[in-house]
């Protein structure tokens, strides 16, 4: 068992970070579109190689690496979402990239090959705020990715997600 208690600190004060921003959610949404569809895939082959597909794209990749993962609940507790934002957070999917922070470098340990699978959603969520998951999409606001499936997502080529790209990407359009 591994818990990583000032990783998952750090991430929950970087989560508690997030503000909706509509002009910048409006201006970056094609960067924050490639975002979430990298985040997909990642998650995707995640769910895959540790056989986590149930509950997809938040399902609990840090529990199938290490069952006995445990987070202070008041840690946890902080992530509370904000009702007055238009686009919060959901909770379950911040207490997912909170957990897996937790596991410090164990899944880089045991899977090498695999990128992280939240660094894409904590940096579309940098760029202007949260999300609303819906039947089959995620809405971010200005624009909706289609989740698709697991083998879909997992069988995607990763997607550059250098800040670079992701200027280049919202100046086009």
């Amino acid at each position: 068992m591994v818990t990583d208690t000032a990783a998952a600190a750090a991430m929950v004060d970087r989560l508690l970070g997030v503000k909706w921003d509509g002009d910048a959610a409006f201006a970056r949404r094609e960067s924050r579109a490639r975002l979430a569809r990298e985040f997909l895939r990642r998650t995707a082959q995640w769910a895959a190689a540790v056989g986590a597909e149930q509950g997809w794209p938040v399902s609990d990749l840090a529990g199938a690496l290490d069952p006995g993962l445990t987070i202070d609940p008041e840690l946890l507790a902080r992530l509370t979402p904000d009702e007055v934002s238009p686009y919060p957070l959901p909770l379950d999917l911040a207490t997912a990239i909170v957990r897996w922070a937790a596991l410090g470098d164990l899944p880089r340990q045991r899977f090498p090959q695999l990128d992280d699978p939240y660094e894409p959603v904590v940096e579309l969520f940098a760029r202007g705020g949260g999300l609303k998951r819906a039947p089959g999409e995620l809405d971010l606001g200005f624009i909706a990715v289609q989740v698709r499936t697991v083998a879909d997502r997992a069988a995607l080529e990763p997607l550059p997600i250098d800040a670079a790209s992701l200027d280049a990407l919202d100046q086009e359009s």
